[in-house]
Order: C-alpha cells, then structure tokens, then sequence
C-alpha cells in the first residue's frame, strides 16, 4: 500500500510539473513595454521635454531646476524617463513642482 501512495504522489509532481512548464511556454514572461512618445530629461540644467527618438532640441523646456530636485529625481532625469501620454507628463510635472 505505501508504494501506491508514492507512485501517486510522484505523478502528481510529474502533472504539476508539466502544467507550470506549459505555461510559461504558452506566456511570454514580459510584454513589451510601450514605445514613449516624449522622453523627460535634464536640458542644461532644467526640466525639458524631448518628442520620441533622438530629438536635440526639446519641445517645452520648463521652470525647473534639475539641480534643486532630489538626487534620485536627477538620475533619473539624465537617464531620461520615457512617458506615453501628455496625462503621465502632467502627472511628474506636478511631482516636480510646476
């Protein structure tokens, strides 16, 4: 009788093992992250929006001095932070004080 239960209990493993495989075959891990279409970044020294690709020359530069905000905040913005909408950049700009 104990052999029973063994070979059950490994052929549940076998089942639970090949269900989570087959998921994560049939799933990717991530999706793809959404093309930005602005990118907000530090522009000597201030606040600057920049549209999508490798603009030189931003579109809006605003009344923010990069250099007064905190230290994560500025990483961030030489690194630049892609946004997807107007909504998510009228969101950090208010976070950033304008």
């Amino acid at each position: 009788m104990p052999k029973v239960w063994i070979y059950l209990l490994a052929l549940l493993c076998a089942l639970g093992l090949a269900a989570s495989v087959a998921v994560f075959t049939l799933r990717p891990f991530e999706a793809e992250a959404p093309e930005s279409s602005y990118t907000l970044r530090d522009w000597h020294g201030r606040l600057a929006l920049f549209e999508s690709g490798e603009a030189k020359q931003p579109v809006e530069v605003y009344d923010v001095y990069t250099h007064l905000l905190p230290e994560n905040d500025v990483l961030s913005l030489q690194a630049g932070i892609p946004l997807e909408n107007r909504e998510q950049l009228q969101r950090l700009l208010e976070d950033f004080g304008l």
